[in-house]
């Protein structure tokens, strides 16, 4: 049989044919390039367009009048926050580690580009990587953590400030560039933000297979305030790094010339139609500053949290994509930036990577969009070099009111300068609903749910736990916390768990995990329940050692390879060649000397080899010695900051007490006496609990844990209140700075800002 096609089915394969293969020619559309320029402490006073009068910036005029300006753009006080909100998309609750360090396991919105196929490059200023100097408090816990540069995201980079403060050199005249893994030789004579520009300028020329993402953090118009290349003090080498505030006004103009230079760039290479320019900045002037609007004086607000210090400039210009002249009151947050350009991108947000931003491209397509009509911000520039003169804030603001975490209420809309409060009692329905909402806003925005509740017994306390302090559920799921010790160098919490013979390891970007098992019972069947370490503590070299039950001593931790593998140095075992009973808490005291406490509670139904339950000195020349056998249940124990003075608990539930030594010399005691007697508290209490551990804060005051939370005890005995956790509750631990108190209650793992809004 013969077949045969008609010639018009022939023609209808003939146009699917060649349209088939028309569209496989077809390259695919390129997606849009962006810019993210990030001008360093620039308030929206110093700009024109935004009504600035002290400087000229026609650039970034145009740039307004060609794109889209927004009045309620918000960026932190200080740069370090704004930078990590801004690169990585989240609330600085969530990730913020210290000023100047950006923890090395966040995702940064290089990364997402770079996964989304983009090139990318950042030039500018980085600091987010070793800040403190060596002698700055605490800077031996932090020097050298943080991002490299080299692994933030970016193909290609120019950065100034990537690696130690004291090494940074200068960032304007004859400066230290780090550019693709080398310190740039050949900057005598050259001004830095010129080469960053220029860098930049060549990297967008080169690009031609793919889209690409540049972020600029610029080093203008951060202090020491330099003359430019455009000043007549440039002339002379000598005058170049000379600091005055006189050549802020050079700093903001010159500024102003690189954006245009950018401009200019990418009309030249035929790019400016694809590329969305993003133009914002880090925080507000500074406060050495002050700036013209007219007949306005505004000083810059640099650090503050009042409108000088977050209200900052932003512009989007996107010829043929965003309308001329755009002027928006929507609210834009460093937050923001990131779902923005992933969405410009045409990129979705990654499964399983949170962000607390909304994208503003439908404000810039000027699509009707349903966003929210606040800012949010959660600051904390500590610890880190020069932050100490700073309040850690929370607020919420609209363009009318604003609402701090500790209360304080303000109509910013005629109270720019937040100088008088407003009274609940005395503001209007509207703002009191506005409020009332604003007070939902700051209760949801935390990063742990609260738990329990602070019971104040005396005006005293107030000092020490703030009105506005919060207890924080952050980790749970363990048969029984005990021991905690906070750990500087890793800023994290180690505690055990005692019936699982574990100890696990706490910070608040890494959340929860597994230190080390076995913890407390070494032998050949180590999964044994109720064997696990107790009481933990760091020697004065900084090393772990541990009250161990299961092994009945006290060890140190010599090697932990993984947390499946430690391995002990035996330090204590026996007294008087009989084995401890168990050993359940230990201190050391100002001249590196060791008390412990060795009650029987971990030996079940085995007998004592003592016959008695001790409190121990172990010198730091090997000496042991017996300070005291005829407590019946020996537990937390404590010294002064004087050196003066030993705590014990005594968990005896008929006497619940805490006892005090006079310690008259290293190991010797004298003057026993009941300190503070729980007899009442425990018979009254939820949890029928008796005193356990406990720690002095610097103030003397002991911290105990004992019935329904954590009492806390003045030096003279009184007791000035109680974190009320309503469980039984083991120990307590402060961080290195003092700020924060950690509680192991039962199952959970507490937190407590002690101060959350002081200096």
């Amino acid at each position: 049989m013969t077949f045969t096609i008609s010639n018009s089915l022939c023609l209808v394969f003939l146009a699917l044919f060649c349209s088939s293969l028309s569209s496989a020619q077809e390259p695919k559309q390129k997606r849009p390039n962006i810019i993210l320029i990030m001008v360093d402490d620039l308030g929206y006073e110093a700009i024109e367009s935004y009504g600035g009068t002290s400087y000229k910036t026609p650039n970034i005029n145009k740039l307004a009048a060609t794109g889209m300006q927004f009045n309620q753009a918000y960026a932190q006080p200080l740069c370090t926050p704004t930078r990590i909100k801004l690169m990585t998309g989240q609330y600085n609750f969530r990730n913020w580690e210290a000023f100047g360090i950006l923890n090395t396991k966040q995702k940064t919105f290089g990364h997402l580009m770079q996964d989304a196929g983009y090139a990318t490059c950042m030039v500018g200023k980085w600091q987010l990587q070793s800040y403190d100097p060596p002698e700055y408090p605490g800077s031996e816990y932090r020097r050298g953590r943080g991002m490299k540069v080299s692994d933030a995201g970016f193909d290609e980079y120019s950065m100034f400030h990537a690696a130690h403060t004291e090494d940074k050199g200068s960032r304007y005249a004859d400066p230290t560039i780090f550019q693709n893994g080398k310190i740039l030789s050949d900057t005598k004579g050259k001004y830095g933000p010129d080469i960053f520009t220029g860098y930049l300028n060549d990297f967008v020329g080169r690009q031609n297979e793919k889209p690409f993402f540049v972020y600029y953090p610029m080093a203008l118009t951060h202090g020491p305030f330099t003359p430019t290349p455009n000043s007549s003090a440039w002339a002379k080498p000598e005058n170049r790094l000379e600091d005055n505030t006189i050549h802020f006004k050079d700093m903001v103009e010159y500024l102003d010339k690189i954006i245009g230079d950018i401009v200019t760039n990418l009309e030249e290479k035929g790019l400016r139609k694809e590329t969305l320019i993003l133009l914002y900045s880090d925080n507000g002037t500074h406060q050495s500053i002050t700036s013209q609007m007219g007949n306005r004086t505004v000083r810059g607000g640099k650090g503050l949290t009042t409108e000088a210090g977050i209200k900052v400039p932003f512009i989007a210009n996107w010829p043929g994509q965003i309308k001329a002249g755009g002027n928006s009151d929507e609210f834009v947050d460093a937050i923001d930036f990131l779902p923005t350009i992933l969405e410009v991108a045409k990129t979705p947000v990654p499964k399983g990577f949170h962000t607390d931003g909304e994208s503003f491209l439908s404000v810039l397509k000027e699509r009707p969009v349903l966003r929210r009509d606040w800012v949010f911000m959660s600051y904390n520039p500590k610890p880190g070099w020069d932050k100490d003169q700073f309040a850690l804030a929370e607020f919420v603001l609209n363009s009318h009111y604003k609402l701090y975490g500790d209360g304080r209420f303000y109509d910013i809309k005629n109270d720019v300068l937040e100088k008088d409060t407003l009274a609940t009692t005395k503001i209007s329905p509207q703002a009191k609903a506005i409020k009332d909402r604003f007070e939902v806003i700051l209760d949801s925005l935390k990063k742990y749910p609260s738990y329990g509740w602070i019971e104040r017994l005396d005006p005293a306390l107030d000092s020490l736990v703030s009105k506005h302090a919060r207890i924080e559920l952050v980790a749970e799921g363990f048969n029984w916390s005990e021991g905690p010790v906070w750990e500087p160098q890793g800023q994290k919490i180690l505690f055990s768990d005692v019936p699982e013979n574990k100890i696990y390891q706490w910070n608040n970007i890494d959340g929860l995990s597994l230190y080390m098992a076995p913890s407390g019972y070494t032998g050949s069947n180590a999964a044994i329940k109720g064997k696990g370490s107790n009481g933990l503590i760091l020697d004065p070299k900084g090393d772990l050692v541990l009250c161990q039950v299961g092994d009945r001593a006290i060890s140190k931790l010599i090697s932990l390879k993984d947390s499946l593998s430690p391995k002990f140095q035996p330090i204590i075992t026996h007294y008087n060649a009989k084995r401890f009973n168990s050993p359940n808490d230990l201190v050391y005291d100002n001249n590196g000397n060791l008390y412990f406490t060795d009650p029987s509670f971990g030996l079940g139904d085995k007998k004592s080899d003592l016959g008695f339950n001790g409190v121990f000195f172990y010198g730091k020349n090997g000496e042991l010695r017996l300070l005291d056998d005829s407590i019946k249940a020996p537990n937390g124990i404590a010294v002064s900051l004087d050196n003066k003075t030993l705590y014990v608990a005594d968990s005896d539930t008929n006497f619940p007490k805490i006892l005090a030594y006079d310690l008259v010399a290293d190991g010797k005691v004298s003057n026993k006496r009941v300190f503070f007697d729980a007899t009442e508290l425990r018979n009254n209490s939820i949890s029928k609990q008796s005193p356990d551990g406990m720690k002095i804060d610097v103030h003397g005051n002991i911290f105990l844990a004992g019935p329904d939370g954590v009492l806390i005890i003045s030096p003279s005995g009184k007791h000035l209140g109680t974190i009320r956790t309503d469980k039984k509750t083991g120990n307590c631990a402060f961080s290195d700075d003092g700020r924060y108190l950690f509680i192991t209650a039962d199952d959970y793992l507490l937190r407590v800002n002690l101060n959350p809004y002081s200096k």
